[in-house]
């Protein structure tokens, strides 16, 4: 795919972005400027450029004078960031807005329904990518912009875990389909029930 932009540099980001996040760049692995250059027929400067964005996202690792390659998670990484996005969910939960749910739960309810499509067609990574707006949605109910933004940040390791988690279709069902039960606990108030929920939810639990 070529191209040919004025912001070329965000284009080549988002492209690069795209497929560490369908897996087409797996964990671990050295990036190559020349083949990333090659395959979207631009030089290797916006190339660097998104590189040195994609480290401050949180997605790769650049060596100094040597290479940049896509972050590695092990079982304490994937520990500590289901962890951290229990508790920046829940904390969520509690703080949600009624007036913002109200006001944006067509919106989310599409995004559960669409994220339940995409994975009942095959479409894994167009399913994670719905997963991932669903959550970061929710969490913006809050009305919390630091909240928000912290969730942000570490969305970029949530979506690393899920391709490396790599759950059977059947289960990784199970667990989509309960973003609408997460949703109607909240739309109900019940916060509480929402929040152990979203616990067995990021953890896999199937109670």
């Amino acid at each position: 795919m070529k191209i040919v932009s004025l912001s070329l540099a965000d284009q080549v980001f988002e492209m690069i972005k795209g497929e560490i996040l369908k897996g087409t760049i797996p964990c671990g692995e050295k990036i190559s400027e020349d083949g990333l250059a090659e395959k979207f027929g631009v030089s290797r400067t916006p190339i660097r450029e998104a590189l040195r964005k994609l480290s401050e996202y949180g997605l790769v690792t650049i060596l100094p004078r040597s290479h940049a390659s896509v972050i590695k998670i092990d079982s304490k990484d994937a520990d500590d960031i289901a962890d951290l996005r229990v508790l920046l969910e829940q904390y969520a939960f509690r703080k949600i807005n009624p007036s913002l749910l109200e006001e944006n739960l067509s919106q989310i309810s599409r995004s559960a329904a669409e994220c339940q499509f995409a994975l009942s067609v095959g479409d894994r990574a167009k399913a994670f990518e719905l997963d991932s707006l669903f959550h970061i949605q929710l969490v913006e109910t809050a009305g919390d912009k630091t909240l928000s933004d912290a969730y942000r940040r570490l969305d970029a390791r949530i979506q690393l875990l899920r391709l490396d988690q790599n759950l059977e279709g059947s289960d990784l069902m199970h667990y989509i389909m309960q973003h609408q039960e997460m949703l109607d606990l909240l739309k109900s108030g019940n916060a509480e029930k929402a929040a152990i929920l979203l616990r067995n939810h990021v953890s896999h639990n199937a109670d």
